[in-house]
């Protein structure tokens, strides 16, 4: 039977996340925080996005450690935009809506294109945003041409660069590859990426590239998912792995690829970090009813261990909040140790306070230590849930790990870890 014959109720159950939305406080409550006493950070996560409901939640959760610890911090709700190349203005302008509002920092954008779009109004404005998730390497070209004239950077992340994603994915596939990707700044940049390193490895790469303005519309999902299967089966002969660049529209383009005729059984599916596809995609797949082996998942994740499973038990895990948590962590601990709320002051300390100095573990224990009577603990190194973090001049991070999931029939993940050099991690 055809590999995954049954994926399409499990997309259902995918897209019905896109309907939960974490909460803030409404508009009127958030119109009476006066941030010129209080700690207010702004959030640019696009409401309706299955991807980012459990990142919002992350940021209430980290509001709370900060506050139980004496940071006086509030969240403000910058998420009303739809994510994506659709509109940018809107993004923008519920960043002016924030700024207005007296927001000291930004967590957020999750998505590259709307981290793109949202970068000279960052800069111009002196505001401060660290995306848990944005890896496109244009990001990394904007920040370092700031740097090289001599101006102050305002972005960051606490996710890698696709630079250190790219080769572990072509590393992955095998033989002749159809590349498969948005076009956006993050797929078209990292599909550009993968398809340089599986050329200098001397296999042969074919790209599909697809509009996802053309998902937009939910009456023309499975008309534009045709068009690629369509596509990919014209650049198929020959093949034997097939890469996936997609967010959630990718989930009818897999069932597509699956269902179709001319693209064999045994052929290799290599999906970035785009999609939402932890073994929870899978949770009704039997294996009389279909077959997804061969199915692999590279993506940037915190390292194992206790704080890693005490930070799973206190809500819905997902990918990138570990990040996202960090990321409200961090901007705090800046403004703390910079003894001002004030983004064109504190980012000098976002640096600073993730690499190098006495580690520490929670805000807890690192505003103990900047706040304490001697001035020998206020070189703090933040060790975050994610990982070591260490941002550099570009506001990159320069270390830390990525897993490769491979699924079996039921859907479940064994998983190995990799270092950014692509060596299996100890």
């Amino acid at each position: 039977m055809k590999r995954l014959s049954v994926l399409g109720s499990v997309l259902l159950l995918v897209f019905m996340g896109i309907l939960f939305s974490g909460c803030f406080d409404n508009e009127e409550d958030q119109a009476k925080v006066d941030c010129a006493e209080t700690f207010c950070i702004g959030t640019l996560l696009a409401e309706g996005e299955s991807f980012n409901a459990p990142l919002i939640k992350a940021v209430d959760l980290a509001k709370g450690d900060i506050n139980k610890a004496g940071g006086n911090t509030e969240i403000i709700s910058g998420n009303s935009f739809q994510a994506g190349l659709l509109d940018p203005s809107e993004v923008i302008g519920e960043a002016t809506r924030l700024l207005e509002m007296g927001v000291r920092g930004i967590v957020g954008p999750s998505y590259s294109s709307d981290s793109v779009s949202v970068f000279p109004f960052l800069v111009e404005n002196k505001m401060i945003a660290i995306s848990p998730s944005a890896t496109s390497p244009t990001l990394t070209d904007m920040n370092e041409k700031l740097v090289d004239g001599g101006n102050q950077n305002f972005f960051f992340r606490v996710a890698p660069s696709d630079l250190f994603q790219a080769p572990i994915l072509a590393k992955q596939s095998q033989g002749k590859t159809v590349i498969v990707n948005r076009v956006d700044p993050w797929g078209t940049a990292l599909a550009a990426l993968v398809e340089e390193e599986i050329m200098s490895d001397g296999r042969e790469v074919e790209v599909v590239s697809y509009d996802p303005a053309d998902f937009s519309d939910d009456a023309m999902v499975s008309e534009s998912a045709a068009a690629v299967v369509s596509s990919v089966e014209a650049a198929i002969p020959d093949a034997e792995s097939i890469v996936l660049l997609v967010f959630s529209e990718g989930g009818e383009i897999i069932k597509g690829l699956l269902n179709s005729p001319v693209i064999p059984e045994e052929i290799g599916y290599y999906v970035g970090d785009g999609l939402v596809f932890t073994s929870g995609l899978f949770p009704h797949v039997e294996e009389e009813n279909g077959d997804i082996d061969g199915f692999k998942q590279v993506i940037s994740t915190p390292p194992p261990g206790k704080r890693l499973e005490e930070f799973k038990e206190r809500f819905d895990f997902s990918d990138f909040t570990a990040h996202i948590y960090d990321a409200v962590v961090i901007l705090r601990l800046a403004a703390l140790s910079a003894g001002s709320n004030d983004p064109s002051v504190y980012v000098s300390k976002i640096q600073e306070i993730t690499r190098g100095g006495a580690e520490c573990h929670s805000y807890a224990t690192c505003a103990a230590a900047l706040t304490d009577e001697t001035t020998i603990n206020d070189d703090i190194d933040y060790e975050g849930l994610s990982g070591p973090i260490d941002l550099n001049e570009n506001g990159d991070i320069t270390d830390g790990l990525y897993a490769v999931d491979t699924y079996d029939a039921q859907g479940v993940a064994q998983r190995i870890y990799l270092d950014f050099q692509g060596e299996v991690a100890e």
